[in-house]
């Protein structure tokens, strides 16, 4: 935490000395921390670049960055595959869309096992029923979501997921299912999708006989371009699912999926989708008709019931529209246009002669199929009585009677439901994978567990306030809008969690600390949430008038709180929205700022494109905005919205893809940045810019950051050399304005990164991921991270103001709890060494000239750290009890009662409020700084 940091460049002693000067107000009698307004400007350009080549340890030093994971967990995150154990059903293995592996051994206690650099989306997950040590991981996610993230091939461990191997397959994209044959692990079939939003001909089920060395493609399509249609282009097909015979290896069912998906559409089916079998193992297959749907055919689920291994189900997506030729309807699809009409309803079909003849089992007029298919397309087959079915969908259904009747599968768990393993030998035990987490079942559905403690969360983006401490508010894929502490007196629980917003949660913006913006899905449910007495202010939304043609949202529609007058906020369609008084009244102040291209905007698969996906404000003047949008421009106005001048032709390089970001300077008014990202072109280059003339000219400054598409940048508030990336895998940073980045790693997670906050009060980073929550790093010492301060052989970083917090009441209900980290309890001292001393520094503590205390640090080079727990310490006196070691965390990472820095031979007491020097003894040197600690004088006025 920082009160008023100012930086003292005249006061050294042997090394910079930082002062924190406490800004105090006399309303009420309260000390109230004050927002820094100094920045660490450091070196020139040029001088930073030389000084960070020169140094040795920055890689070491930002791969043991901290980050406190602070959840939210209750709604855990997207589950869309699980293998049972089959010694012990209890102990499973389940993948996540964006959160990696999780393995559990009594469906209470899991663990991640599959923390692999670059790889976090799963899409099926498999045991060799003959050696359940031997587990397969098929990579990337086999829903065709906006967020289904792709994967680099298939892994296997063969010591029950303690150690993995990397097994082929690279270019394989989405992989949908694995079957390994229940004799010879070493035979495994894997239907692979191929690339989500381009062709690429790695698709097909493939198969190999030696245990993953080589692969076999036993089944592909290419479906070859007729030349009749504007759009069509010859496409690979990939395969979405492969069941095997319970009873005869040999024989297995296939079935192909042939969709496009592009950033403007979805393309659900077409002629290539088909189920094919094979009684060779794969060497020859049949495609499937008799009585089966034809023409335009989208995702097609398989089950078969070791009770009834002949009868095959099939749940198929048909896309054909009665009494619209296929043609017409193929080129609809092809073009990204809206269908010429509603297509057939999705039907289950049965086959009782192991797919020779099938029937229509599931009512003609039901839309059993659930929907949308492309997220779902799941049947299960009830292993031990093939008349019990379930079709995972939204709201999952069940039939007792072999398909003809459905009712609710369930009740009070799951929605979007995407798995359920259920128990070959009882068919009571069952494990649900859906958005919002994991089931457990041993009463065949009647009742159900769900773990509440899996840091899993999709957010789409981060907010935060100046509370104190202040709160974390992010929108999340499928489970509304979250607030949460940054921090509290002991562990963050999932009931510190509270939810503020429904539906697919997207933007959380905070004015004057108590009015919450926020919306979901396509800027639905826009409205103002008044945090003090919770009253919200519903459909805030701008529509025009009725007759005239109405605007079109991105699917997380930008939210702007000016920060020169919290009344006025923005929002943005295809045009950009101003409101003076808290979006009571909206003005538009802009004409349609993307390229409003007929072909795109009437696309397909519950998609809005040409829209403004990124707004921002100048923090320096205001009225000067910036705005992206998803289809590639980039515009600047400097008078709040009467004039607008397009900038993205003057970028050379530029993708013309989605903006990800346009951020403004805190420092310059005439510089910005902004990020392209070619997710939705399956191009991962990364795309980033910087202007500083208004965007007349612009400058590349991806250097050498990685192959990993970026979705967001920011400049810290306080160094203007200081930048940060957030990836589809990491966080990156620069300390020379891009012209070199580091990865901060550190102990995150592999995730996709979809928001970074910079919190200036407290310095702190905020990542928020799409899959396994939110972050928060203490960047006060990466701010100082300058060229000359890289330069010393010692540094003594500023120390942030520490607030001593009141214990307030709790109310945990769960025995089985997430444990959040909350900030450390203490001051926190850091300081960096270029190379390892022969004795241990030493830091001495002072209440003006009285020394309270006396504590020892590391001597390693690099980063090193001490946190003082704020107490005083005196010998003991003679009869006198000894202070207890209560465990503080002393050095990073040193817990318990044997903490070297608090002997039992001392007494302790609180050090009071007030300010005190630090001094840092190394090699007889001295390095001084101040630390300052505050009581909470906030605990009982939060809200």
């Amino acid at each position: 935490m920082l009160l008023n940091t100012k930086l003292s460049r005249g006061t050294f002693v042997l090394g910079l000395v930082v002062t924190l000067a406490a800004n105090v107000s006399a309303a009420g009698g309260n000390a109230v921390p004050q927002r820094d307004t100094d920045s660490v400007t450091g070196a020139s350009h040029s001088d930073a670049k030389i000084a960070v080549a020169q140094s040795p340890d920055l890689e070491a030093i930002f791969s043991n960055v901290h980050y406190r994971d602070i959840g939210p967990t209750r709604q855990s995150g997207r589950f869309v595959s699980i293998a049972l154990d089959p010694r012990d059903t209890n102990t499973f293995y389940a993948a996540t869309a964006s959160g990696g592996l999780w393995k559990t051994g009594d469906g209470v206690n899991y663990e991640s096992i599959f923390d692999i650099d670059d790889i976090f989306s799963i899409g099926d997950v498999a045991i060799a029923p003959s050696a359940p040590d031997t587990v397969w991981v098929g990579t990337g996610e086999a829903n065709n979501s906006r967020s289904s993230y792709w994967g680099n091939g298939i892994y296997k461990s063969t010591d029950a997921g303690e150690t993995w191997r990397h097994m082929g397959l690279p270019d394989s994209g989405h992989i949908g299912r694995i079957v390994v044959h229940p004799t010879n692990p070493d035979v495994v079939y894997v239907a692979v999708l191929g690339h989500l939003y381009s062709d690429n001909p790695e698709r097909g089920l493939y198969k190999t006989m030696d245990g993953g060395q080589s692969w076999e493609l036993i089944l592909t399509d290419i479906i070859e371009a007729t030349g009749r249609f504007e759009n069509e282009t010859t496409r690979h097909v990939g395969v979405v699912e492969v069941v095997m015979h319970p009873e005869n290896f040999d024989t297995l069912y296939a079935a192909t999926y042939d969709k496009v998906r592009k950033p403007w559409t979805f393309n659900p089916g077409g002629p290539g989708s088909r189920i094919y079998k094979s009684i060779d193992a794969g060497t020859n297959w049949t495609m499937l008709g008799g009585g089966l749907p034809t023409g335009m055919i989208g995702r097609i689920g398989i089950a078969i019931s070791k009770a009834a291994p002949e009868t095959v189900f099939a749940v198929i997506e048909d896309v054909n529209v009665d009494g619209v030729p296929e043609d017409e309807v193929y080129q609809a699809l092809l073009s990204g246009a809206p269908s010429p009409g509603r297509g057939n309803n999705d039907r289950i079909w049965r086959s009782r002669d192991g797919g020779v003849g099938w029937e229509a089992v599931s009512p003609a007029d039901s839309n059993v199929g659930g929907g949308p298919p492309y997220y779902y397309g799941r049947i299960i087959a009830d292993p031990n009585n093939a008349d019990n079915l379930f079709m995972l969908s939204a709201r999952s259904l069940k039939s007792i009677d072999g398909g003809s009747e459905w009712v609710r599968a369930w009740q009070g768990i799951g929605g979007d439901d995407h798995e359920l393993a259920i128990d070959p030998n009882n068919s009571r035990y069952m494990v649900l994978g859906y958005d919002h987490g994991i089931g457990i079942s041993r009463d065949g559905g009647q009742s159900w567990y769900h773990a509440d403690d899996l840091p899993l969360a999709q957010f789409y983006t981060a907010g935060i306030d100046d509370a104190y401490p202040y709160n974390v508010y992010g929108g999340l894929q499928d489970n509304g809008s979250k607030r949460g502490p940054s921090s509290r007196v002991g562990n963050i629980s999932f009931e510190d969690w509270e939810r503020v917003g429904g539906g697919d949660g997207m933007y959380n913006v905070v004015a004057e600390n108590r009015y919450l913006y926020n919306e979901s899905q396509f800027a639905g449910g826009f409205g103002r949430l008044d945090l003090l007495t919770n009253e919200r202010s519903s459909n805030l939304r701008y529509n025009r008038p009725q007759g005239e043609e109405q605007l079109r949202w991105n699917w997380n529609a930008p939210i702007v709180v000016s920060p020169h007058d919290p009344d006025v906020i923005y929002h943005a369609g295809n045009v950009v929205l101003r409101s003076t008084y808290r979006g009571e009244n909206w003005t538009e102040i802009s004409p349609d700022l993307t390229t409003n291209d007929p072909a795109k905007i009437q696309g397909t698969g519950n998609i809005q494109y040409c829209t403004i996906v990124s707004l921002d404000e100048s923090t320096l003047i205001a009225g000067l905005l910036w705005a992206g949008t998803d289809d590639g421009n980039v515009w600047v106005s400097k008078d709040t919205g009467a004039n607008w001048m397009q900038v993205n032709g003057n970028i050379t390089g530029n993708p013309g893809y989605w903006v990800s970001r346009v951020e403004p300077s805190h420092h310059d008014p005439a510089t910005a940045y902004v990020t392209f990202t070619g997710y939705r072109r399956d191009d991962f280059r990364p795309f980033i810019y910087k202007t500083m003339d208004y965007g007349e000219t612009w400058t590349d400054i991806s250097a050498n950051l990685p192959a990993e598409p970026i979705n967001v940048v920011r400049e810290d508030h306080r160094n203007r050399n200081l930048l940060f990336v957030g990836t589809e895998m990491a966080v990156y940073v620069s300390l020379d304005g891009g012209a070199n980045w580091h990865k901060m790693r550190g102990d995150m997670p592999t995730a996709p990164v979809h928001d970074l906050k910079i919190h200036s009060r407290e310095n702190d980073l905020v990542v928020g991921t799409h899959g396994r929550g939110f972050f928060i790093a203490d960047i006060s010492w990466i701010q100082e991270l300058t060229s000359e301060n890289l330069s010393r052989s010692v540094h003594l970083f500023g120390i942030e103001t520490a607030i001593r917090w009141k214990n307030t009441s709790r109310h945990e209900r769960s025995a089985q709890n997430f444990a959040g980290e909350s900030a450390p309890v203490g001051s926190v001292i850091n300081y960096m060494l270029t190379s390892t001393r022969e004795s241990a520094p030493r830091l001495r503590i002072y209440s003006g000239e009285r020394l309270v205390r006396e504590l020892t640090g590391s001597n390693n080079a690099g980063m090193n750290q001490v946190i003082w727990d704020m107490d005083f310490s005196r010998d003991r006196m003679p009869g006198e009890a000894a202070g207890r070691g209560r465990g503080g965390r002393g050095q990073r990472g040193g817990r318990g009662g044997g903490n070297p820095n608090r002997p039992g031979n001392l007494v302790y007491s609180p050090a009071p409020e007030g300010l005190y020097e630090v001094v840092l003894e190394v090699d007889g040197q001295e390095y001084r700084t101040n630390a300052r600690i505050l009581e909470d004088y906030w605990w009982n006025k939060r809200f």
